[in-house]
This record gives structure tokens, sequence and C-alpha cells, in this order.
């Protein structure tokens, strides 16, 4: 089950467990899926920024990945708030220490969904910052990539998909295989770009549109092939 605390500016939503150690006053147990901050009202834009696994930050205590994509959601002017979102929200230091193929709950992806979902519906626009660089593509953890882009035959629903409104996708950086940088990578004065301008592997504002009107697409497909007069459908653009 999960649990939400808004507290001092502070957003933070975890999973509650009968074994957990309370650390600077904050409930520590091994699933995360938002930590954020509320910072300058006077502004629209947030910033969100997806990650591959939380590590141990909690509300005033961050670790030096959250500390970066504070520092930057406040020294950039642009943000009201930021907010910290993983592929998958389990707590490992290491990402050798997720789960494996073998061993990833299915029910704490569904509670993220859930949890990220509930999160959108309060922001009218964002910036997307994809900051799960290469650990997507691990061999024994091939379900990371499906958590963050669905995968239909397995019947899961990915992260992306809940994307749907005014969120514009950058990041800091691509690797030298191709994927977006890790928050510990960016310069203190550097700024964060279009997903065209930095060249990931498989991904850009083109592929992560296509990811999320794609199911209107088959929903509209399926529709026309049910509709006694399909060969006379007219579509109306608003």
């Amino acid at each position: 089950m999960s649990k939400k605390i808004v507290k001092n500016g502070w957003v933070y939503n975890y999973d509650v467990s009968d074994e957990y150690r309370r650390k600077y006053d904050c409930e520590l147990t091994d699933v995360r899926y938002v930590l954020g901050e509320q910072f300058d009202t006077d502004k629209q834009n947030v910033l969100v920024c997806i990650g591959i696994n939380p590590s141990m930050a909690l509300p005033n205590f961050l670790d030096p990945t959250l500390r970066r994509v504070q520092d930057y959601a406040k020294r950039s002017g642009e943000y009201r708030a930021w907010y910290m979102l993983n592929v998958y929200p389990q707590r490992a230091t290491n990402p050798n220490n997720m789960d494996t193929d073998h061993t990833y709950d299915i029910e704490i992806h569904l509670r993220n969904l859930a949890a990220i979902e509930e999160l959108l519906s309060t922001i009218e626009q964002a910036d997307v910052w994809c900051a799960w660089g290469a650990v997507i593509d691990d061999t024994k953890r091939t379900y990371l990539s499906d958590l963050l882009f669905g995968n239909e035959d397995k019947n899961i629903q990915g992260i992306i998909s809940l994307f749907s409104g005014s969120y514009h996708f950058k990041a800091y950086g691509a690797t030298t295989k191709g994927y977006p940088k890790h928050p510990l990578l960016i310069g203190k004065e550097a700024k964060l770009k279009n997903l065209n301008e930095v060249g990931l592997k498989g991904l850009s504002d083109r592929s992560i549109y296509w990811l999320l009107v794609q199911p209107f697409f088959l929903y509209l497909a399926v529709m026309m092939m049910n509709c006694p007069n399909r060969h006379s459908t007219v579509i109306l653009w608003g």
C-alpha cells in the first residue's frame, strides 16, 4: 500500500511497510514512487525527472543525484517545482542490486503508474528530463524497458504513456552508446536540450510522440473496422 505525504513544500509518495527505519523524521522503506519539492508558486512550469530507480533520498535529505536535479530546477529560474520519478521504484544504491527478470514485482509497477498519474493530474505543463541511462537495456533486467515504454504482448503499460499533454521531453546529453545521461554528469552551467538535439538511441521527440498517440490510432482502427459504413467514415480534427 502506498502513502503520500505533502509537508513544507515536499511531496513524498512511497510504499508503507511494517519493516522500515525512521530517518530525518521520514519513513525509509524499500519502495519510493515520487519525491519532489514545490518552491516557487509564481512559476507555471515544472521539472519532472525520470531516473531508473530510487536510491536513499528523502525529503530534506537528498542524495547526490537529487541534489543535482534540485539545483538545476532552482538555478534555471523556469520552474515552480521539481519531481523525481523512476522506471522501477525499488530502492537500490547500486542498480545491480535491483530485481532481475525473474524477481521483479509487477504490483509495485502498477502502484508506480497510479502515483505518477495522480501527480501528473496536478501539473499543467512540464519539462520531462530523460535520465535513465544505459541500465534501461540491462540484459538481466529487460523488464525495465517494458515498464518505461510498455509491452503490448505482455499487457504492460509503460510510464511514458502517461505523459500526454503539455510535456516537453528533454535530456542533458547522450552517452557514447546513445543513452540519456545521468543527472550526476550535468555541468553546473549546462542546459537541458530537446531530444532531437541530443541524439539518443531509439529516442526522439517524434518517437515519444508516436508512443503517446499510437493507442489512439489503434483504437481508431478498431472502431473503423467495426463500423458498418467504414468506407464513408469522416474524421474531424478540432
